[in-house]
């Protein structure tokens, strides 16, 4: 007498570890001696394999496996009832069709979660690119309106010009500042020897009466970067100074003046 295949579902359980028992018994003693059936194995744990390529495994909870397990017996009882022992056996494949819809389904959620990855990974380059632009264009305006300012103090009658020359034994350099009392407003230029480590150049208006008003600090290059200052409109000024303070400036001087200029008159 012909020995009976296995059902087909049963390929599908043992590749994924789901046939135990008498049945795993019996399958592996069959499958051991028949070449079609270990073929069929292998077409299962490929299918297995692949599903488990798509995602993380998800343990399902252990009443889903049992009611799986029931299900399949309950076929297997009801389908040895019916069939005659010389009539070809009917192959079953509602199992294997809901592991290929559930194969389908978790490739599906693959992709749609790839595709949600490379759509949250464009909107931050996206952000990225537009915070470029405006720190871009809030630069473009910054420059717009200092050489706005500029063009203004420099095309004022009431404009005066500021030359700030080296102090004895102090860091080489020379600048010049264009101040203009009535809009309150500085424009400085020069250059000067790198400040030390930790220290900061910073410029000061000495006003005609009075402590100095800071009026913020300098590089030691700025001849090809104007600085524009915004002051107090009206006050007056006796001079201007650059002095090497601590990092950062502070909000009166306490280190040595490096460029002074006195205004005529």
């Amino acid at each position: 007498m012909t020995e009976r295949h296995p059902n087909p579902e049963d390929f599908d359980l043992y590749a994924f570890g789901a046939l135990d028992g008498e049945d795993k018994v019996a399958f592996e003693a069959h499958v051991r001696s028949c070449a079609e059936c270990r073929q069929s194995l292998q077409e299962a744990r490929r299918l297995s394999s692949l599903l488990g390529l798509v995602e993380a495994p998800v343990t399902p909870p252990s009443a889903v496996k049992e009611a799986l397990m029931k299900q399949v017996r309950r076929e297997s009882a009801e389908r040895k009832k019916q069939m005659a022992p010389e009539r070809p056996r009917r192959a079953s494949w509602s199992l294997r069709f809901a592991l290929g819809f559930a194969f389908a389904a978790v490739a599906m959620g693959f992709a749609a979660s790839f595709f949600w990855k490379e759509d949250q990974w464009q909107r931050q380059e996206i952000k990225a690119l537009q915070a470029q632009i405006y720190s871009t264009q809030a630069q473009v305006n910054h420059d717009a309106a200092a050489l706005k300012t500029m063009n203004a103090v420099v095309g004022a009658a009431d404009t005066v010009q500021v030359a700030l020359v080296q102090q004895s034994s102090s860091m080489p350099g020379q600048a010049h500042v264009l101040f203009n009392a009535r809009m309150g407003v500085v424009v400085y230029s020069g250059e000067v020897a790198p400040a030390p480590a930790g220290r900061s150049y910073q410029l000061w208006l000495v006003p005609s009466a009075g402590a100095p008003v800071s009026a913020g600090l300098v590089a030691a290059d700025q001849q090809g970067q104007s600085v524009v200052v915004h002051l107090q409109p009206g006050m007056t000024a006796k001079a201007f100074a650059v002095t090497l303070e601590p990092y950062g400036g502070r909000p009166q001087p306490t280190g040595p003046k490096v460029l002074v200029g006195a205004l005529n008159g």
